[in-house]
């Protein structure tokens, strides 16, 4: 296993309007914060983080962000770690 370290530059609190980008070319803009006690909670009790537009997905074409959480619910439910090459041709 190894390890990676990251550096935070700067750190400030969340707005509405902001802009948020993942690793999947995926970007969003802030549209609403809700106190914890009114977010949606899993069937464990747990609160989510964030809620997403399930849309922004197929009108952006980032499948891999599907196939990642897929991947990641499977090892999860399997007790097991995946690790996948990228999608590229060079790695077929």
């Amino acid at each position: 296993m190894e390890m990676i370290r990251v550096y935070i530059s700067q750190k400030h609190e969340i707005k509405v309007g902001d802009k948020i980008a993942g690793r999947h070319r995926n970007k969003w803009i802030i549209s609403k914060i809700l106190p914890r006690q009114d977010m949606p909670y899993l069937q464990d009790g747990r609160p989510v983080d964030m809620v997403f537009n399930p849309l922004g997905i197929p009108s952006r074409m980032n499948v891999e962000q599907l196939f990642e959480c897929l991947l990641g619910l499977a090892g999860s439910l399997l007790n097991r770690y995946y690790r996948i090459a990228p999608f590229d041709e060079r790695y077929e």
